[in-house]
């Protein structure tokens, strides 16, 4: 028993004090905003481990099997990781007959037949085998293994090589980093919390704001040290000073990532539990926006307070993602309007992830806020790309929804992402009437204007 007590207390001096070193060197570099590079270093080598264990996997199965292993992605994606064009036409076809709408020349130009309902079944069957919209709230599909276990198919175990691969990435992940990222973490909250509320007992001023600028990208930067956060910011001549900033929606984390790296005002739902706490710290510091989405007349205030958020130009840009829900890292789905109704300068914000690290996206229907920070603290790394496109505003004879639109393909083209017309919101209920109603409508006005050709024709025969 005492051997056994020497040697708990001889591991104990040995890795307290390094870990301790390491806790202090990150707590220095946040506050001075700098980097050793070693979470770059550390990403690059990982790189070199993932394509390492790629080769064993497809020498040991082959390239095709292996990619019927992991699903259809390969057949879904190009080289690019954007759809296929066999996706793109069914888009097109299901648009084909509002797009025809105005096309009466093409529409009387034959009678009506029962193949004219073939289009309709065609686009119903493929939605159905290959629904564009569900499979956008679920996680990624990898084209190759990463090394974690979040997957189906037990790979770690083919390979004596892999198999040691797998248990070293298990034992570094769970045993040195998983500690080492909860303490930074509790520290981090505690921090924060802490430099929030001596911000908001200080008067309004200029200095209030250049130390909540400070204190915010300090908080954060250090609290992304809880993920092994490593962001590459692209054309940041483009970052928001006042007004709008609208980006992708992907993850909580989206928060963190562009706040590493510009303060911002935020607007959003107003969380309960572990949430919470940073929306209460941060609401102390400076003039964030939050709501009730199931109060229907909060949204008027929430639209009366962001115009006068935005019209006050001593304040900070305020920060939205108009999805209103999380989407898993592959499109962009439909912008509320009420964002571009407020007017003044939009600045667009692409963010992209990198899956091969750790799968970011939340899905706030199977995981709750802690699980899923549990989830994000035992992967590898977050990594991702930040990109500031040019600012934007409305133009005369522009409707908001064009407007919305308009920064979606645009967020959608540079982060390389697909566009699609489909509201998240169907992510938690069902599609609209009106939906249903509108193609409803337009297949009878086709029937309609056919029968009429058809009348005039018999007409001109008698």
């Amino acid at each position: 028993m005492a051997l056994l007590d020497a040697m708990a207390t001889l591991a104990f001096t040995m890795i307290i004090p390094p870990f301790i070193i390491l806790l202090v060197t990150v707590v220095v570099l946040a506050s001075l905003g700098k980097s050793l590079g070693l979470r770059q270093k550390y990403v690059q080598f990982l790189l070199k481990v993932f394509e390492d264990g790629n080769r064993i996997l497809v020498k040991k199965f082959g390239r095709q099997r292996l990619a019927k292993e992991y699903g259809r992605h390969s057949e879904d994606t190009d080289d690019d990781g954007q759809e296929s064009t066999e996706v793109i036409s069914r888009d097109k076809l299901v648009l084909r007959p509002l797009l025809d709408k105005d096309n009466n020349e093409r529409l009387g130009t034959h009678e009506f037949e029962l193949g004219d309902c073939l289009d309709y079944i065609r686009t119903g069957m493929e939605a159905i085998v290959d629904d564009e919209v569900t499979k956008r709230f679920s996680a990624e599909e990898l084209t190759s293994w990463n090394f974690l276990t979040r997957t189906n198919c037990q790979y770690e175990f083919i390979s004596i090589r892999l198999t040691i691969f797998w248990v070293v990435g298990f034992i570094l992940r769970y045993c040195l980093l998983l500690p080492l990222r909860i303490l930074i973490l509790t520290i981090g909250i505690v921090v924060m919390v802490a430099c929030t509320y001596f911000v908001g007992c200080l008067p309004e001023s200029k200095m209030k704001k250049r130390l909540n600028s400070c204190v915010s990208v300090f908080c954060f930067d250090f609290l992304s040290g809880a993920l092994s956060l490593v962001c590459t910011y692209h054309n940041k001549e483009n970052i928001p000073r006042r007004g709008i900033c609208v980006a992708n929606h992907t993850t909580p984390i989206d928060v963190l990532v562009l706040a590493c790296d510009n303060t911002y005002d935020m607007v959003g739902q107003r969380h309960g539990g572990f949430l919470s706490i940073f929306q209460r710290a941060l609401s102390r510091a400076s003039a964030h926006i939050w709501f009730e989405r199931s109060e229907a007349k909060d949204r008027f205030a929430v639209a009366r307070r962001l115009r006068e958020h935005v019209e006050d130009p001593d304040k900070l840009p305020i920060l939205i993602f108009p999805e209103g829900t999380c989407i898993n890292n592959t499109s962009v789905m439909q912008f509320k309007k009420g964002t571009f109704e407020v007017g003044g300068i939009i600045y667009p914000v692409a963010i992209k992830y990198d899956p091969r690290f750790g799968d970011a996206f939340w899905n706030s229907s199977k995981d709750s806020m802690v699980s899923y920070i549990y989830m994000m603290m035992t992967s590898w790394a977050i990594v991702c790309d930040v990109w500031y496109l040019p600012p934007m505003t409305k133009r005369e004879d522009e409707s908001s929804i064009d407007f919305a639109n308009r920064v979606k393909a645009n967020i959608a083209r540079q982060g390389g992402l697909v566009d699609l017309v489909w509201d998240g919101g169907l992510k938690r209920s069902a599609p609209k009437k009106e939906w249903k109603q509108q193609y409803q409508q337009e297949f009878s006005r086709r029937l309609k204007v056919q029968n009429v050709n058809s009348e005039k024709k018999e007409e001109k025969t008698e």
